[in-house]
């Protein structure tokens, strides 16, 4: 392996652990956010995503092809501490 192939791999090793950490710091920040605004909503994390668990809970935070986006969940992702 060269010197480049050496760097390369290192700068792409690198970007995965930047990515994954940041990645992790917005679901915390989203999860905060879900559990603070929306009583009786539990929030975690599977995987790679968030899942938002309640009794009864039907709202996609960004809609369907038969359902418009919840604007309360929507409202977290768009102007919540998230992003």
């Amino acid at each position: 392996m060269t010197e480049f192939q050496a760097l390369l791999r290192a700068l792409e090793a690198r970007g995965k652990a930047v990515a994954k950490a940041a990645r992790a710091r917005a679901a915390a920040a989203l999860i905060a956010a879900a559990e603070a605004e929306l009583p009786g909503l539990t929030a975690y994390t599977d995987e790679e995503m968030v899942v938002l668990a309640a009794t009864g809970i039907r709202a996609r935070a960004f809609g369907s092809r038969r359902a418009l986006p919840d604007a309360q969940l929507q409202s977290l992702v768009r102007h919540g501490s998230v992003w």
